[in-house]
Parts: C-alpha cells; sequence; structure tokens
C-alpha cells in the first residue's frame, strides 16, 4: 500500500513554480519520500518529456504505478491538478529550446 510521503507545501509558499524548484523540492524531501512516490518522483524527473505532454493516467502507466500514486505526489507537492504540475514542465521545455 501506498504510505504516506512529505507533508503537502504550506499554503503560504504553495507548490513549486519551477522545475528548478521542484527539483529543491524533492532534495529537501527526499527522506521523507518513500515507495511508489519515490519512483513517481524519479520518473518525473528523468522524463520531462512525458510529464509535459502525457496524461496522469499515461504517466503511471509508464513509470508502472497508479493513476492514484501520480495524483498523490503532486498533492502533496502542493498542486490541486495535475495540469498545474504539467505546466511546470512545459514550461521549462519552452525555456531551455
Amino acid at each position: 500500500m501506498d504510505q504516506p510521503s512529505f507533508p503537502a507545501s504550506s499554503p503560504a509558499f504553495g507548490p513549486p513554480c519551477s522545475v528548478p524548484e521542484l527539483k529543491e523540492a524533492f532534495r529537501r524531501k527526499a527522506g521523507d519520500l518513500r515507495g511508489r512516490r519515490l519512483d513517481v518522483a524519479k520518473f518525473a524527473l528523468s522524463h520531462p518529456h512525458d510529464i509535459a505532454f502525457a496524461s496522469a493516467r499515461e504517466v503511471a502507466q509508464r513509470a508502472g504505478v497508479s493513476t492514484t500514486t501520480v495524483m498523490r505526489l503532486i498533492n502533496d507537492l502542493g498542486f490541486e491538478k495535475y495540469a498545474a504540475f504539467q505546466r511546470l514542465f512545459r514550461e521549462e521545455l519552452r525555456r531551455s529550446r
């Protein structure tokens, strides 16, 4: 069973606003990030194009986890919707062109 991960971002601070901020959030919380959520975090950082353009369901399938696990991780990070998480990766890809 998927165990609780790190607590959601504080509402005062909100979710990460860029991929570098997301990487820093993962780094800071590395000791608290466990199990399948850790698998999703690793997948997200190593497959940015998949996150940018695939649905949460497709990402879950590619990462070998459930869609629920993907959604729990993004909620832990303070995102209300997958689309907001996905937007970080799309913006990062645009900037790196």
